[in-house]
């Protein structure tokens, strides 16, 4: 079965992180940085080191490169562990050499970026390979404004799968759209006709929505907030009367709730969790005279 129903986010380019860089170094450093810039002269050096204090996998490496570039290339570094590697507690991952100033500038933004994205690649490799064989687990449209793209792509990185990442690569029709429409029906002939060439998710909240569901035949049907019971029930007749029909679970879904899902069959399972709720990864970055 194919992982992704649109394409997935692989990879980061500079523009998706230069005005994220550029507004998170306005916003902590809008004026002076009073404390290093009273203490240190502009020609002290130092040397850096991104130590992780915990085990993890690493995403959003390519923040560095765009900090540098903006902070005017006053450090150079050495990445000791690449994208998607995984790491144990006390690895070191990054050395950093340069002005004492501006490594004392970025290290917060830069453990901000580090922390947060690893954290999801973290929790999505550990939940996809657990439940691997057994289900998809698909993230969300729950992200914070602007960050969409690099959490889909630290849930990429750590091997789970990207759901849609915004309104325009298909169409999920929800509760509020069918209640608008009139039914399920005329909301999906509707999508058809319009965007024929887009994949068309359906949500239905109860086993009374699943017949008219199937004669309405989307790509996917999204079973949102059913029970373990209804879900069962759900899958079994979706399989046996339209066996291409992809079938996703969705509805504050927690690792807790997986077990149950995975004895049912290979389904997908949409969690907001992924982005919403993973905290950040344990790293720390220690500086030390040149």
């Amino acid at each position: 079965m194919d992982r992704f129903y649109t394409a997935p986010i692989s990879n980061l380019t500079p523009s998706d992180l230069t005005d994220l860089v550029r507004l998170a170094l306005t916003e902590d450093n809008p004026e002076n940085d009073i404390t290093s810039e009273s203490i240190f002269s502009s020609e002290q050096k130092c040397t850096a080191t991104l130590i992780a204090k915990e085990e993890g996998v690493l995403a959003g490496l390519a923040v560095i490169e765009e900090l540098k570039k903006q902070t005017g290339s006053l450090f150079t570094y050495t990445i000791h562990k690449q994208e998607g590697d995984t790491f144990q507690n006390k690895d070191t991952l990054i050395n950093l050499e340069g002005s004492l100033i501006v490594i004392l500038r970025i290290e917060r933004i830069l453990l901000n970026f580090l922390q947060y994205l690893s954290g999801i690649a973290t929790e999505a490799n550990k939940i996809s390979k657990k439940y691997e064989n057994k289900l998809l687990i698909f993230d969300t449209r729950k992200t914070l404004p602007g960050y969409r793209k690099l959490v889909k792509y630290a849930v990429y990185i750590g091997g789970a799968c990207n759901h849609r990442q915004n309104l325009s690569d298909m169409a999920l029709i929800k509760d509020n759209h069918v209640a608008m429409s009139g039914s399920i029906k005329e909301a999906v002939s509707k999508v058809r006709n319009k965007f024929p060439n887009k994949k068309v998710e359906l949500e239905i909240d109860g086993l009374h929505q699943l017949d008219e569901a199937l004669i309405a035949a989307p790509d996917i049907i999204m079973l949102d907030n059913f029970n373990t019971e209804d879900t069962k029930i759900a899958v079994e007749k979706i399989k046996l009367e339209k066996p291409n029909i992809r079938i996703e679970c969705s509805g504050g879904i927690t690792p807790e709730k997986l077990d149950n899902l995975s004895k049912i069959g290979l389904i997908g399972v949409s969690m907001g969790y992924l982005t919403h709720t993973t905290r950040f990864l344990d790293l720390s970055l220690e500086i030390e005279s040149h």
